[in-house]
């Protein structure tokens, strides 16, 4: 009700921007208004509103696709403008038509939702009593996996729209202020300027066009909720009649006969449609054939024994057989496929048999076969139902690959004819194979439920039993991961006076003890170093970079040594790692150079204090702000925010730009060109007024206005003006304060910017 209570706010909101019609001719400022819609507005009303948007939108989107109508657009409106009037026209047009497809939809939904709302609530049970068949049970059940999935389709779908909904309210809001601006700027303009209107008239459509977003959102909810509704009402009402068939289930021999009789049925129809499969598939064998002659004809080599060039002929002839030959592969497919579905008609039907013996039988060992028989069949469908997902995604992806292709091809084009021949063949393939899985998805989905029912009526263990096993098998399990041997090595012991080798092995548990000791005793280390550093820091006896580049090397130490005494004391020997030597050999062998020369120009930049933590710098055209200087790479955070690392060393090899190393002070200039009929003295003051009116221009260095040159139609002055680098100051913020100050000031004084030469 509350997504519904919203739908009067669209017409308030959209009430201005509405309230005139399209015009049916180029747009201007003369454009009649029309009556403002009501919020109250009744559905027949509504109707004929939308007619006549519809109307309107037609008749300006012919006007202004009619050829010629760029070269007539009012002076100052682009072509790029005129596109976009006529997307918005387009989206209007459409846009209604959806919307007049959800407004006559939603009628039938209130009538669904009521109707299961009254069956749910009227239903008493079915008309005929207990027992009920499992057949009735497993239909139910069907039907209500089938309503769960589309209720979570209805809610997605929910949510989604409502967090559209949002998003165009604020668009909304942006439309109506501008609409309100460009309302102001007609005002003003002068008599016979037909820009403003035109300006109007498009922005119109666009607002229009929201309101109809806005509107077919909003319907489209109700829509949904009415689905929801009626889903929800048929999803209750199956939860009561699956409960009561639950009570009294019955499988008598009359069912399995029915299934039987279906099961064959099936079958035969399968095996009607493979054998007209058969003439088919000769056919497309001897399309194929013929395809491969004509390419061997033209693959021929000449008298002289020249191979064929490669020609169009060439090319689509080999196109053609390309297309037989999937087709030819596609039919083989179906018929594999008709043959699959065969087979699990017949494996479906022994299902049945299974079932009907686990629910009759009073014998345990052959309950326990059945259910076991059960169990291994849901395991080979799932197998089985991978293997066509597999093959399904294997098939979508052909078939993409050939929509791409078909991408470049004219309509003219002879190529296009086989291309969409094996297009048809891989749709065919896809289809037969969607086929089989939806077969394969269907029988496995009814075999779960069964063991899901059947499953905890023929448990005979107690409770007690089960947890008990469960905690034998997880305890033996651990034990074993706990004592598994990670490495071998050989230790010499004395025994009896005599030394003698002895294996002995590292199993995981040494391993995870000695982890968690390094971890605890790694943290408290590095606990401690944070707050003597921090000491040491806030006294003054090192600045903050330099204590962290020290103090980041002596944590590497201490770890070091940290890792040497878990070994020792766990009694793990070194030569367990004697298999990473190779590898920790090469590594050093190509990454040490690099590191120790980053490490050693990490140390110079800090005591040189040449670049340091809060300079601005320029780095082989990567400018920021230095925010870290580590051991072996400093931070430079840009502008934009974003983070680069640099190595140290490209600070002592490379030529870098610290633009606050003595102070942090910037000078920006600022390019003025004027109309040459103005009054150069005029100029010159009224720029000098307008640098010295901006609070954060220093004033020493005192800024300079200079005369730069006679340009093509224009004077052009420039200013200097010095700036400081610090978290007020920002240069780009400065440069458009100073061009709104000197085009006010120009407006008023009545001096003019030259105009731009076409």
């Amino acid at each position: 009700m509350m997504i519904r209570s919203h739908c009067l706010k669209w017409y308030a909101l959209f009430a201005v921007a509405l309230a005139s019609p399209l015009p049916a001719q180029m747009p201007s400022l003369t454009t009649k208004p029309a009556a403002e819609p009501s919020a109250a507005e009744k559905p027949e009303e509504a109707e004929a509103r939308l007619q006549l948007w519809s109307k309107e939108a037609r008749l300006t989107f012919a006007q202004v696709s009619e050829p010629g109508a760029e070269t007539r657009l009012p002076p100052g409106i682009d072509p790029a403008a005129l596109s976009e009037y006529r997307r918005d026209l387009e989206q209007i047009i459409s846009g209604i038509k959806q919307l007049q497809k959800i407004l006559a939809a939603l009628p039938e939904a209130r009538k669904a939702s009521d109707a299961a709302r009254a069956a749910n609530a009227s239903w008493t049970g079915f008309s005929e009593g207990p027992p009920y068949s499992v057949l009735l049970l497993d239909d139910l059940l069907n039907q209500q996996q089938a309503l769960q999935e589309r209720l979570i389709s209805y809610r997605s779908s929910e949510e989604l729209f409502t967090r559209r909904l949002a998003t165009l309210q604020e668009e909304a809001k942006l439309s109506e202020a501008n609409s309100r601006r460009l309302l102001a700027a007609a005002a003003e303009s002068p008599t016979g300027d037909s820009a403003p209107g035109w300006r109007l008239a498009a922005d119109r459509a666009k607002s229009r066009f929201l309101a109809l977003r806005g509107s077919f959102i909003q319907n489209n909810l109700h829509l949904i909720q009415d689905q929801a509704a009626t889903a929800q009402q048929q999803l209750n009402l199956l939860e009561r009649q699956i409960t009561l068939v639950k009570q009294h289930p019955v499988f008598t021999t009359e069912d399995l006969e029915k299934v039987k009789k279906a099961a064959e049925d099936r079958q035969a129809a399968f095996r009607k449609e493979i054998s007209t499969l058969r003439k088919t598939q000769l056919e497309a064998t001897a399309s194929r054939a013929k395809a491969q002659a004509a390419l061997d004809l033209l693959l021929k080599p000449s008298a002289d024994d020249v191979p064929a060039e490669q020609t169009p002929a060439l090319a689509l002839a080999t196109l053609k057989l390309e297309a037989a030959e999937t087709r030819v592969d596609a039919l083989q497919s179906i018929y594999d496929n008709l043959e699959s579905l065969i087979q699990l008609e017949s494996h479906g039907l022994d299902l049945y048999q299974q079932r009907k013996t686990l629910i009759d039988s009073p014998s345990k060992d052959s309950s326990t076969a059945a259910l076991q028989s059960l169990r291994a069949a849901y395991e080979r469908l799932s197998a089985w139902e991978s293997v066509a997902a597999n093959e399904l995604t294997t098939i979508n992806a052909d078939l993409s690959k050939q929509e791409s292709r078909l991408t470049t091809v004219a309509a003219e084009d002879p190529r296009l004819l086989p291309m969409n021949e094996l297009r048809a063949a891989l749709w065919e393939k896809q289809a037969s194979t969607q086929r089989v899985y939806q077969a394969l998805t269907s029988q496995h989905q009814v075999l779960k439920h069964w063991l899901d029912e059947l499953t905890p009526s023929t448990s005979a263990n107690p409770i007690s039993e089960k947890v008990s096993k469960i905690t034998a098998s997880t305890r033996s399990l651990i034990t074993q991961i706990w004592g598994f041997e990670v490495s071998q090595y050989v230790e010499t012991s004395v025994i009896g006076g005599v030394p003698l080798p002895v294996n002995k092995a590292v199993t995981l548990g040494q391993f995870i003890i000695a982890l968690l000791f390094f971890s605890i005793s790694y943290y408290l280390a590095n606990r401690i170093k944070n707050r003597f550093r921090d000491m040491i820091v806030r006294r003054g006896h090192i600045a903050d970079a330099q204590a962290r580049t020290v103090f980041n090397w002596l944590m590497i130490l201490i770890g070091f040594l940290l890792m040497l005494s878990t070994l020792a004391f766990l009694k793990i020997p070194l030569t367990v790692f004697a298999f990473f030597g190779g590898a920790l050999a090469i590594g050093i062998g190509f990454g040490a150079q690099t590191l120790i020369k980053n490490f050693i120009s990490g140390i110079i930049v800090l005591f040189e204090r040449k670049v340091r933590v809060g300079d601005i710098v320029d780095v082989g055209g990567v400018a920021g702000t230095i925010i870290e200087i580590n051991t072996r790479s400093s931070v430079l955070r840009g502008a934009d925010g974003k983070e680069t690392l640099i190595p140290n060393s490209l600070f002592l090899e490379n030529r870098i730009t610290n633009l606050t190393l003595s102070n942090r002070l910037v000078r920006r200039r600022l390019d003025v060109p004027v109309a040459l009929t103005s009054s150069i003295q005029d100029v010159q003051t009224i720029l000098k007024e307008a640098i010295e009116r901006h609070g954060l221009v220093l004033k020493s260095p005192e800024p300079i206005v200079t005369f730069e040159d006679f340009s093509h139609g224009s004077h052009l002055f420039a200013i200097y003006y010095w700036t400081e680098f610090n978290d007020k100051t920002n240069s780009d913020v400065v440069a458009s304060d100073l061009r709104f100050i000197i085009e006010k000031r120009f407006a008023e004084a009545g001096i003019f910017f030259p105009e731009k030469s076409s």
